[in-house]
């Protein structure tokens, strides 16, 4: 009798103890959750976080935060060997005011496993032709801008795409 005590204290301590990260992980994306504005439930979301292993016990995590008809965004956490599997989340910079700023949720975000890369996407118009893009490339430790580019200009009727014209990182030679 007394061992059956014991498993069943021993099953609801390690319970308990799961129990208890669950707040630590929620209380790391509360605040990021909050500055991006994020619409989608927090507990669904983290939930059903996706991952990408990168290499070296490093996995990429990426959170639905924001969902619409034409858009969502993601935020962004890395897992590290350092950290003994607890998140860190990853603030990487988009072109705001004409000036790198760091965002808590990316736009159109993707993971290029055979590039090793992280895009990211937004547009200023429904029609597309002023838009926003980014690259950030995996070092080994950390992601690295290695590509931005911008047309802001929602007038002139080309087309955005990802050549030198558009290009601000990094800058024109």
């Amino acid at each position: 009798m007394i061992a059956g005590w014991a498993v069943a204290a021993t099953v609801l301590g390690v319970a308990a103890a799961q129990a208890e990260q669950a707040p630590t992980v929620r209380g790391l994306f509360e605040g990021a959750w909050t500055r991006a504005e994020c619409n989608q439930p927090i507990d669904m979301a983290l939930n059903n976080a996706r991952y990408h292993e990168l290499g070296g016990g490093y996995s990429l995590g990426m959170v639905l935060c924001w969902l619409g008809p034409n858009s969502e965004s993601q935020i962004l956490f890395l897992v590290a060997p350092k950290t003994g599997g607890k998140p860190q989340l990853i603030r990487l910079e988009e072109w705001i005011d004409k000036k790198f700023v760091p965002v808590d949720a990316l736009p159109m975000a993707d993971y290029d496993a055979a590039a090793r890369r992280i895009t990211s996407y937004r547009r200023y118009s429904a029609r597309g032709i002023c838009a926003a893009a980014g690259e950030w490339t995996w070092t080994g430790t950390e992601f690295k801008m290695t590509g931005y580019w911008d047309k802001p200009d929602c007038q002139d009727e080309s087309e955005f795409d990802r050549t030198d014209r558009f290009r601000i990182f990094p800058p024109k030679k």
